[in-house]
């Protein structure tokens, strides 16, 4: 059937468009990735049956010969191996309509995609903590900047003292220092920076 020329707004009247053989994939299709992907909402999107999570999870339509599966390139990709008996391209695979679907594959296809869909991103890499050396702690003092160093804010406080400590020569953690001890002085001055005190709560 030529479902061009059809607007479709569910999958019911997508699927009741075909013949009874055709219908009993469709539904077959339906059912094993609703099974796969329980939390799935389904849509009708580019006049196939869609299911969203996330984003795009998995489409599916019928054709003449075939049933197309369209579980995006990650997900064909990821089984490549099984579904090379199949005709198919980069996002997508033909299941012929006259062999039985593969329907255990399409479950682990779609429960593929479906952890790629709820993936939690990464967290950032935290910042490293670091404890100040007496020797900075002496310097504050010396220097009657202790007050001015307490009130920048948490961040600014570990940056310098990372990146005082981390220098490998003397001569190099000295200078570190000296720099953070004027920009204490200026107030208005963080890493070469323009900083204003206001700005941050």
């Amino acid at each position: 059937m030529d479902t061009d020329k059809i607007a479709f707004s569910t999958i019911d009247e997508y699927i009741s468009q075909f013949p009874p053989d055709v219908r009993e994939k469709l539904q077959q299709m339906r059912a094993v990735i609703k099974e796969a992907a329980p939390e799935a909402t389904e849509k009708i999107s580019y006049q196939m049956p869609a299911f969203y999570l996330n984003g795009n999870l998995v489409y599916f339509a019928a054709f003449k010969h075939h049933i197309g599966f369209y579980p995006a390139p990650r997900g064909i990709e990821a089984f490549q191996e099984e579904l090379s008996q199949y005709k198919g391209a980069k996002g997508s695979v033909q299941f012929p309509l006259d062999k039985p679907l593969p329907l255990d594959l399409v479950s682990r296809i779609v429960k593929f995609r479906v952890a790629e869909n709820t993936k939690k991103p990464e967290h950032p890499a935290k910042r490293e903590r670091y404890l100040m050396p007496d020797f900075i702690k002496n310097a504050l003092a010396d220097n009657n900047l202790t007050e001015s160093y307490e009130s920048r804010p948490p961040y600014q406080r570990n940056d310098f003292i990372g990146w005082i400590t981390r220098a490998k020569l003397t001569e190099t953690r000295q200078k570190r220092l000296n720099q953070m001890l004027d920009e204490l002085r200026q107030g208005n001055i963080y890493m070469k920076m323009s900083y204003n005190p206001k700005d941050v709560k």
